[in-house]
Order: C-alpha cells, then structure tokens, then sequence
C-alpha cells in the first residue's frame, strides 16, 4: 500500500476489529468477567468517554504502523516485528494493571492477552500491506 496514511488507518480499524473480537470470544469463554466489568471502577457503556475505547486501537494502529515504517528493515518479519511489540507494550501493563487494581488475575490477563495479539497482528498485516 503506497499511501503510508491509509496504511494507518487500515491497520488501526482492522485492530479496533480485533479487539472486538477478542473481547467478545474471552467474554463467551469466561462469562463471569461480565460481572467485573460491572464494578463500580468502569465507566458506563453509554458514557461518552467511553468512546475512547474505540479510539485506542485506531491510535495504536497508526503509531504501529509509524514504527514498521521507520523501522521494517530491522525485522525478519512482521510476525517478528509484532512480537517484539506485543511483549514491549503488554508485559508492563500486566504488571501495572495487576499491582495497581483489585481486579481478577484473569481480568487483568485477558487484557494483556489481548495487548500482546493486537500488536501481533498489526506486524502480520503491515508486513502483507506495505509492499
């Protein structure tokens, strides 16, 4: 894709879509974190803020994409590339997420499972699209 600003975006909606997703399948496997989310330390669905939610991975998409651009003659891959992300953004934010709050371990790992594939993903897709 020649157009590196698409090329961000692209890859920003394509993680929103995964999020999703991933949200989604962890939700159906442990139902039970639907309660959680329910805690009084979560903003309402239907707050406004909430819709930067929806912003993250567009956000994240396009710095990612910033990254493999200035940087993809480093990798053997993007499959490399999205590793090396994954575990630079998500090992830390466990490690936060989890000292900081009194959420669930399994709350706090289904978010870093999701930070660490989102990445991946994104590395898999840059490589395919920016040729």
């Amino acid at each position: 894709m020649k157009n590196k600003y698409l090329l961000g975006l692209v890859t920003g909606i394509v993680l929103l879509i995964s999020t999703m997703i991933l949200s989604v399948l962890i939700n159906a496997v442990f139902p039970y974190l639907n309660e959680e989310y329910e805690a009084p330390g979560f903003r309402p669905f239907d707050d406004p803020i909430m819709a930067l939610f929806f912003v993250y991975p567009i956000v994240l998409g396009i710095i990612l994409t910033y990254l493999w651009i200035k940087t993809r003659k480093s990798w053997k891959s993007g499959l490399e590339y999205g590793v090396a992300f994954g575990i630079l953004l998500s090992v830390p934010m466990f490690i936060v997420n989890f000292s900081s709050f009194t959420f669930s371990l399994l709350m706090v790992g289904s978010w870093t499972i999701v930070g660490f594939l989102n990445p991946l993903i994104a590395g898999v897709l840059l490589e395919k699209l920016d040729k």
